[in-house]
């Protein structure tokens, strides 16, 4: 059994694989380049914002460092001590006052310094201001048990405690501490910088990384000092239940950078850590491995989506292309399953200027040849079989005429004094004449003779046949006019022969130009190279109409009283005789333009 597959499923059969393939092909290496760029990019972006933050914080403690080692080395702090140890109560006040001043400018200088205090040993504030004209802290600290404590973390002589949690401020202070010496080294007191530790936790919960990712904060010791989940200290290097926890904390507590995977409550993330490198504390943001495949899954679901819709557009795409491209197609299937049920009459309209179109007008000329062909094979058996017929009847006609004739003019002898009698023999003889030469004509149309070509100018002929009708054209009004190419090739014709064609033509111009008007005669190579002559006669008559048209050369067809409709027949037949063409165009009432193409050659004679 055969099976049919039509154009358009082997279309689709050939396209959506060679669209299709490639694109899955590529999208599969972009899934895994793209997981593993998203992965970096990822741990990219984690590191960036941990060391970004981390940088931040460390400034933050550094320019505390400063402050403090600057206020401490004032002067004025100096002046302030004696004038109270002296009881110089003015400049005493003095000085405060330009302290005061002071602290208010290094706080209005950085958010992060809640308040700024300077006390003596016994925790008394001397000088206390806090932000924005906020209460400062008023917690006391003594000089010396705070210095002594070990809890506190000494940094190139500046001593931090550890987190208070403070109601005055409603969150989390650090004292950053230096002692101040006076001037024979003995220890007079503190300057306090309370930092607010708050700020610093919103540095470390502003960092984003994925949906589920956040940062925590140990210190020195494992101590989380921040964590979206515990509060301070809750864990240590001590407490940590989970080992894949304590092993990170413990690569946190090494002061490098870096990354590490690790598993809490069975999902397994991975980290970034930076260092706080003055206080040797470690900094981490950490996300969900799961979000890395979510990534992943996104951009796989991306390249589905974009194969899905590229097979779509496929479909579409090829279903157009076959439907325009097999229009033509199927026309040309209909209109050859009409041609070979005998449709000739038939002509496919061109929509396109592709290798479709030239089909399309190859066909077209197909058609056109085969009607052509069609019409001048059934020319030709009627002309057969017309000439047959004719050449008998002609005979068997001639005969009777032949004794008609000779009655009349025996008649016309015995009655020569009778008028009456004369002149209807004389009406029957003209007649028989007339018949006579119908009869010939048929004879001649019936039994034409081949050509018997020679080299002959054809410019020549057209006007020596122009002469012999010159008398009856002035007669008429009707003017001839030569468009003769010059340097024409002789050609190999009958010159009685195609001189009885143009008669043909010319008498035919005639009976159209009732008024008078002209008649055009061009002759000229008709393309180089083709060794073919065209003659052509132009008439500016009465036309012919489209229904006559087709039957013009049809014998024994005419129009006219006297005609006897075998002019037309037999120009055609000499012409195709010489192996030419001879082609009519006209309309009614715009003339008309009969075309004869001869071969230089001549013709082929059997």
């Amino acid at each position: 059994m055969n099976y049919r597959i039509s154009i358009f499923v082997k279309l689709l059969l050939f396209i959506i694989p060679l669209v299709c393939i490639p694109i899955a092909v590529v999208g599969y290496y972009s899934i895994q380049a793209s997981v593993e760029r998203v992965n970096r990019l990822v741990r990219h972006e984690q590191m960036v914002q941990v060391e970004a933050v981390a940088q931040k914080i460390d400034q933050v403690f550094y320019n505390c460092r400063i402050d403090l080692e600057t206020i401490t080395g004032l002067p004025v702090l100096e002046d302030f001590r004696l004038a109270r140890l002296f009881r110089l109560e003015a400049e005493a006040e003095f000085n405060k006052e330009n302290l005061i001043k002071f602290f208010r400018d290094v706080l209005a200088r950085t958010p992060f310094y809640y308040s700024i205090r300077f006390s003596d040993l016994a925790g008394r504030d001397l000088i206390a201001v806090g932000r924005g004209g906020e209460a400062p802290f008023s917690a006391a600290l003594n000089g010396r048990a705070f210095l002594d404590s070990p809890a506190n973390i000494k940094i190139d002589g500046i001593f931090i405690s550890n987190l208070v949690n403070s109601r005055q401020r409603r969150g989390f202070i650090l004292h950053c501490a230096k002692p101040f010496y006076y001037g024979g080294g003995e220890l007079a007191g503190l300057v306090v910088i309370d930092l607010d530790f708050e700020k610093i936790i919103e540095l470390v919960k502003g960092i984003h990384v994925g949906q589920r990712g956040y940062s925590f904060l140990v210190d020195n010791l494992g101590r989380t000092l921040i964590h979206p989940v515990y509060p301070p200290y809750q864990y240590h290097l001590g407490n940590y239940q989970n080992p894949s926890v304590a092993g990170l904390v413990k690569s946190m507590m090494t002061g490098g950078t870096g990354w590490e995977n690790y598993t809490l409550d069975g999902e397994k993330k991975v980290a970034a850590f930076a260092p706080i490198k003055i206080m040797d504390w470690s900094l981490a943001v950490t996300i969900p491995m799961e979000e890395f495949g979510r990534e992943a899954e996104a951009i796989k679901t991306t390249v589905i989506q974009t194969v899905a819709a590229t097979l779509l557009v496929t479909l579409l795409g090829v279903s157009i292309l076959s439907y325009n491209l097999l229009r033509p197609v199927r026309r040309l299937v209909g209109a050859t399953n009409r041609l070979a049920r005998g449709d000739l009459d038939q002509e496919i309209p061109v929509q396109s200027h592709d290798e479709l179109g030239d089909l399309t007008r190859s066909f077209n000329r197909m058609v056109r040849n085969l009607s052509q062909s069609q019409r001048e094979l059934v020319r030709s058996e009627k002309l057969i079989s017309l000439g047959r017929l004719s050449a008998g009847m002609a005979h068997e006609i001639r005969n009777p005429l032949n004794a008609m004739k000779g009655a009349m003019t025996h008649i016309k002898q015995r009655y020569a004094q009778d008028a009456f009698i004369q002149q209807y023999a004389g009406l029957v003889s003209e007649e028989i004449d007339r018949l006579n030469r119908v009869v010939s004509e048929v004879l001649y149309f019936a039994k034409q003779a081949p050509p018997k070509p020679a080299r002959a100018d054809l410019n020549k002929v057209v006007l020596e046949t122009q002469t012999m009708l010159a008398d009856e054209a002035a007669q008429r009004g009707v003017r001839f006019r030569n468009y003769l190419g010059g340097g024409l090739p002789l050609i190999n014709l009958d010159e009685h022969q195609i001189e009885q064609v143009l008669l043909n033509l010319i008498i035919n111009a005639f009976a159209a130009l009732e008024d008078g008007g002209g008649i055009r005669f061009i002759t000229r190579l008709r393309e180089p190279g083709l060794d073919q002559v065209e003659l052509i006669v132009e008439d500016d008559g009465t036309g012919i109409s489209e229904e006559d048209l087709a039957n013009v050369c049809d014998p024994f067809f005419t129009t006219k009283e006297d005609g006897t409709g075998l002019g037309l027949p037999l120009s055609l037949g000499i012409v195709e005789a010489h192996d030419g063409s001879l082609a009519i165009e006209s309309h009614a009432g715009m003339g008309t333009r009969v075309t004869i193409t001869l071969p230089v050659q001549g013709p082929t004679l059997e």
